[in-house]
């Protein structure tokens, strides 16, 4: 008895010892990835950030932002900030660039509905609500109250403007019934062509929100052409921002791929670890603060990002794939403009 016990003790010591191992080579592969802070990125940085309060405002934007046709803000979903940043560069840009056209990660027939919401005369809440359950069925993590909140702001604020500036949806994601073989960034890329050609939008400007994989603007390693890219090879001057997250909570819908908490909320997958990593993160971190939004320019001239992979290398430990840059490319070939985000509480189930 005496012999069993003790080979249950060292097997237990054993077992521990090997966990405990494991998981120190976890935290300090995360620390040789993330890296240390570099004093040339955050002098630059210092001179190219502005802090987002209410509004978005100009101070980083110059002529040749303005020259381009389509903007895209990329964020990794489940963040409750990134759908006001959203709304908020709607507002800017159609503002200040006159853009109207929201292009959007969603089917024509769910951009109908939410078309026929925004141009009613008074608020279809019943219609709205149907429109952020359709999402689910593509996007769980942003089917939301927040969501909701967010268009209903928005509606208030068309109900504001003149006819020639109203804010119109133009869905360019793959219908549901679509069984072809194409990818869905390259369908994306083809029916917003299509919508240009068939609405005669030639000359018109657009914005919308997509996850971050689809805003980048140059494959990545595993050879995947996104839509951005697919955009920026057909000659169509795209601007690009990423949104990043620091001590966040993500909404993570129960689902059968992984283990949700019962709130919904985890707290894991922000990009200084320890299951999302970005190369670099810490020189963002450093010059902003907790509970803040800040906006970094990162294709100045003289800008550090034009000459090195930093910020685009992520590495994911558990949801979707590395970004890994092709080589021979750098950051600013991928986005212009990182948001980070701090303290972003997570979306919530729609009520």
């Amino acid at each position: 008895m005496k012999k069993f016990l003790k080979i249950i003790k060292f097997t237990f010591i054993g077992i521990l010892s090997i966990c405990l191992l494991l998981l120190s080579c976890f935290f300090i592969s995360n620390k040789l990835f993330l890296g240390s802070k570099n004093e040339d990125n955050i002098s630059y940085l210092e001179k190219n950030k502005t802090q987002i309060t209410d509004s978005i405002n100009d101070e980083l934007f110059d002529d040749d932002f303005y020259k381009s046709q389509v903007f895209l803000l990329g964020e990794i979903h489940g963040y409750a900030d990134n759908q006001k940043l959203d709304k908020e560069l709607l507002f800017f840009l159609n503002k200040k660039a006159g853009v109207k056209y929201y292009i959007a990660e969603m089917d024509s027939l769910t951009a109908k509905k939410l078309n026929s919401f925004l141009k009613d005369s008074s608020k279809n809440q019943a219609k709205l609500k149907e429109v952020v359950v359709d999402i689910k069925q593509r996007i769980p993590q942003q089917s939301s109250q927040e969501l909701f909140d967010k268009w209903n702001e928005i509606y208030d604020y068309n109900q504001k403007l003149a006819d020639s500036l109203k804010i119109t949806v133009i869905g360019i994601d793959k219908n549901f019934d679509d069984d072809s073989k194409v990818s869905r960034d390259a369908a994306m890329v083809v029916n917003f062509k299509n919508s240009i050609r068939k609405m005669k939008l030639e000359n018109e400007k657009f914005y919308g929100l997509f996850g971050y994989f689809h805003a980048l603007q140059s494959k990545t390693e595993n050879g995947k052409e996104t839509f951005a890219s697919g955009l920026k090879k057909s000659g169509i001057k795209t601007a690009s921002f990423v949104s990043y997250t620091i001590d966040s909570e993500m909404y993570l819908p129960k689902n059968p791929q992984f283990p949700s908490p019962e709130d919904e909320k985890i707290d894991w997958v922000n990009a200084d670890g320890p299951l999302q990593l970005v190369k670099g993160i810490k020189d963002l971190k450093e010059l902003s603060k907790p509970n803040t939004i800040t906006l970094f320019k990162i294709d100045s001239p003289n800008s550090p990002y034009l000459t090195s992979q930093q910020l685009i290398n992520v590495k994911s430990r558990i949801f979707g794939e590395n970004i890994v840059p092709e080589e021979g490319t750098f950051t600013t070939d991928y986005f212009q403009y990182v948001f980070l985000l701090r303290n972003s509480r997570a979306l919530t189930k729609l009520k």
